[in-house]
């Protein structure tokens, strides 16, 4: 049974200790080390001994990269720039062997190939937001490389996805219902809502597994991403949109009304749980890596968390972005929730640190089950390798 009443107490319910979590954000993967001796030691060709760590491989792993792989990038690079240069290499190669496998008739092949080279290209325009980051007008120039991937990965796997638009009162959105390929409908769904600086296709492709275990998912466009890039900016109460986007896949034909769900990652998982709040129609509610309070946390985040959050909310200075980011916290949500509660989270992770399922854990009125995934970082807000799934997936299983 979970014990709130202290964090070291919650801890200890989840058979963890203050050494075994990030209790503050942050810490970037690789800014442990001075930025001076990173980039020297980057010069000097010893970037494999601060890049390819245990906690790096680590988080490779949860991605679905193989380790010989963040070696080979590390071995690769001799300043910051080249982050993206190594990456994008290892993507071409693998990019170059999918049209072969698909003209053979390997569609196992051809759709790993394609899965590896959508992670790799992630990792280019990722990095740690901190030493390495892209922003996300950077971003969306690789937009139609990614998307060239996404249509042949849904070719190859036969997946059957359908687009669709909602139109409420801040304006339309779009989103991809995506169904189960076996099973009878009408099916249970989920409204899966995309980390910040993401897309309705990327977090997609990651929520395979929960498709294989029979959830139909509905991806939608958050406002100033994707295809919505250059629209309206967030909102701290965008849940009556995703709300009224919860009502439209109720109708959907296939798509069981009564068994609706709502999944996120990330800043989505902050979403997802402020519209399991709001909507009746919300059943369960499962969080990935969530934030509590980004206004608090934002002054101490990464750089690509503050660059990124100045995009979504359309801030011209980070002084305009703390004073639009006050609003953007659960404390007044969190008792309203009356579906039951799973929330995932890297005991490592230095964007979202662990504090978050304790402030959560502490309010909630509603069912609760937390499931740490110990040593992971802020990639498991993306579940798209199936241990960091699976905690979701089971708990799904038992309660929608």
């Amino acid at each position: 049974m979970l014990d709130t009443s202290s964090f070291d107490s919650f801890l200890h319910s989840l058979n963890l200790t203050r050494n075994d979590v990030t209790d503050r954000t942050g810490r970037g993967m690789m800014s442990l080390v001075p930025m001076p001796l990173f980039d020297l030691a980057l010069r000097l060709g010893l970037g494999q001994f601060i890049i390819d760590t245990e906690q790096n491989r680590s988080i490779a792993k949860n991605m679905g990269v193989p380790p010989q792989m963040l070696s080979a990038a590390a071995r690769q690079m001799r300043s910051r720039p080249m982050w993206r240069e190594a990456w994008e290499g290892l993507a071409a190669s693998t990019m170059n062997e999918i049209d072969p496998s698909i003209a053979r008739g390997d569609r196992s092949t051809a759709s790993e190939q394609i899965q590896l080279a959508i992670i790799l290209l992630g990792l280019a325009y990722g990095g740690d937001g901190d030493y390495i980051h892209t922003t996300m007008r950077e971003r969306q120039r690789v937009s139609p490389v990614f998307q060239k991937l996404y249509r042949q990965l849904r070719g190859v796997n036969d997946e059957i996805v359908q687009p669709m638009e909602v139109t409420h009162a801040r304006g339309t959105t779009l989103g991809l219902l995506h169904l189960p390929k076996s099973g009878t409908p009408p099916f249970p769904a989920l409204l899966a809502l995309h980390p910040m600086a993401g897309d309705k296709d990327h977090f997609d492709f990651s929520l395979g597994a929960f498709r294989d275990a029979g959830y139909a998912t509905f991806t939608i466009d958050m406002p100033a991403h994707g295809e919505s890039f250059n629209g309206a900016r967030v909102q701290a109460d965008d849940e009556v949109i995703f709300a009224k986007v919860l009502e439209a896949l109720a109708a959907t034909p296939k798509i069981d009304p009564n068994r609706l769900g709502v999944i996120g990652g990330s800043f989505g998982a902050f979403f997802a749980l402020r519209t399991a709040a709001f909507s009746p129609l919300v059943k369960v509610c499962v969080a990935y890596s969530s934030p509590f309070d980004v206004g608090h946390g934002l002054p101490d985040a990464v750089r690509g968390i503050q660059d990124h959050f100045a995009w979504v909310v359309g801030a011209k200075s980070f002084e305009e972005s703390l004073e639009k980011a006050k609003p953007f916290h659960l404390k007044d949500v969190i008792e309203k929730i009356k579906c039951p509660i799973c929330l995932v989270h890297g005991t490592r992770d230095h964007i979202c640190d662990f504090t978050v399922p304790y402030e959560i854990a502490r309010r909630a009125n509603a069912p609760l089950d937390i499931f740490p995934l110990v040593g992971a970082d802020h990639e498991a807000s993306a579940p798209s390798t199936l241990h960091v799934a699976r905690p979701g997936v089971e708990w799904l299983r038992k309660n929608l």
